[in-house]
């Protein structure tokens, strides 16, 4: 499964790619700091799924959600954000991101939920105001 990971903290990123990594049918193709290029990346490689933060530069994680899904339906969304509030999710949820995650619970539930969600189920994580 190709994953694109959408975070402006280069460190978070990092972790989260070698989380990820460490799964053998799972791989990153591609890292972005912001949504534009997020939602560019997004369009070029067609990964099968984008984990998307909230607050990015430029464009934000729920408009860089609905600007992917535009392009291309099938990619499916996870949402990986320390913000968890109803509105939030609401918001991603609306948008078209099938799951979400507290980047508190990401070393527990971030594998989990990238199959839920890559199965077509969705995952709300530990914490998540729905």
């Amino acid at each position: 499964m190709k994953i694109l990971l959408v975070d402006d903290h280069p460190e978070t990123r990092k972790e989260m790619a070698a989380l990820i990594d460490a799964e053998k049918d799972l791989r990153v193709v591609a890292e972005a700091a912001s949504g534009e290029e997020g939602a560019a990346k997004a369009g070029e490689l067609k990964p099968d799924l984008v984990v998307m933060d909230i607050l990015l530069p430029g464009i934000n994680g729920i408009e860089a959600t609905k600007t992917i899904l535009a392009n291309d339906p099938a990619i499916k969304i996870l949402v990986l954000s320390n913000h968890s509030g109803h509105i939030f999710v609401q918001a991603l949820l609306k948008a078209g991101a099938m799951g979400y995650v507290r980047k508190a619970n990401a070393f527990e539930e971030l594998v989990p939920a990238i199959r839920s969600v890559a199965a077509g189920r969705q995952y709300l994580g530990k914490g998540i105001d729905d």
